[in-house]
């Protein structure tokens, strides 16, 4: 028994020794931009090779909630697009193919929820420069949900409608329309690679969280996205698989079937409270994976409810404008 033991010994001294001599946390805490008590040394990252230089990266390990990030890499360095929680942001570098320049220069923001932008801080202390639209610098100068927290939240380049970057031979086009997920959605399109990172505007296999969303913007930007692809075209979306243009088909006929749902039912004099216990958009729900997987945020009655709010809001707005 003794000799069955002294490797077991000698591997809890290896790990221990390491824990003393680097610091490493092996107890679950809380994270910059979490308040749940998360076992981030868990947490993994893969990397997927879309085309060329360009890769997707999502963690798993843990129920850590990530964003979907595209790394853009090559001699000029990397460029990520939503980084997501500052505690991986190594472990998302570690991941991609050895460069001959490993520093991250570009950081877009698709908008500024935690699980896409909390890492700006950290990338703009490595040395990145953080693009966003107006919106997502006003978001966190002005929002008690996720104020500026430290030097290099807050982009430090803005833009208004459009923007393209030139970055290591690829253009990197980037769009901000009209509120649809927020009011600071940026789409970001790679052009030779022919790739687009929709952010929480398209989500895949999952209904996205739409507290405070505009349904007709979600509708109308995902028909933008629409015009963009063609039958090669890589979509990333913010959450979820990567997708195709025949995804992105289905979204928008499930959107504009569940405006059409709700709207009626509005039409008929029906209170919020009584279109929810009818749940209207069970049946049209996406989710994909065990239950246990599935956020209340993202429920079918969850997105029933915004998308009342969205409509009603849109009403009200009509009202006062005449």
């Amino acid at each position: 028994m003794k000799l069955e033991r002294k490797p077991i010994l000698v591997a809890a001294f290896a790990v221990l020794a390491v824990v003393m001599l680097t610091g490493f946390e092996l107890r679950p805490r809380t994270g910059v931009c979490t308040k749940r008590h998360l076992m981030f040394w868990r947490t993994q990252v893969r990397a997927t090779k879309l085309r060329d230089n360009l890769y997707m990266l999502n963690t798993y390990g843990t129920d850590l909630i990530n964003a979907n990030t595209v790394a853009l890499i090559g001699n000029e360095g990397t460029l990520l697009v939503d980084p997501g929680a500052p505690e991986v942001l190594d472990k998302e570098r570690s991941a991609l193919p050895s460069m001959r320049d490993s520093r991250i220069r570009f950081v877009i923001d698709s908008h500024a929820h935690p699980d896409h932008a909390c890492a700006n801080g950290e990338a703009f202390n490595q040395g990145a420069i953080i693009v966003g639209s107006d919106n997502v610098r006003k978001f966190f100068e002005t929002s008690d949900w996720a104020p500026a927290r430290r030097p290099g939240d807050v982009p430090q380049v803005i833009y208004d409608n459009e923007m393209t970057l030139r970055f290591d031979g690829e253009l990197v086009h980037l769009f901000h329309p009209p509120r649809a997920h927020t009011e600071g959605d940026t789409i970001t399109r790679f052009e030779r690679g022919n790739v687009i990172l929709t952010g929480d505007v398209f989500e895949n296999h999952t209904w996205p969280y739409m507290r405070g969303s505009s349904i007709d913007g979600y509708i109308a930007t995902q028909e933008k996205i629409l015009g963009w692809t063609n039958d090669k075209t890589i979509i990333v979306p913010g959450h979820g698989p990567l997708a195709g243009r025949a995804d992105l088909v289905k979204s928008i006929n499930r959107m504009r079937e569940v405006r059409r749902r709700i709207a009626a039912l509005i039409e008929q004099g029906l209170t919020k409270t009584q279109i929810l216990a009818r749940r209207p958009i069970d049946d049209l729900d996406p989710f994909e994976g065990p239950k246990e997987n599935r956020r209340q945020n993202t429920s079918s009655e969850a997105v029933a409810g915004h998308v009342y709010d969205s409509l009603t809001e849109n009403a009200v707005s009509a009202v006062k404008a005449s």
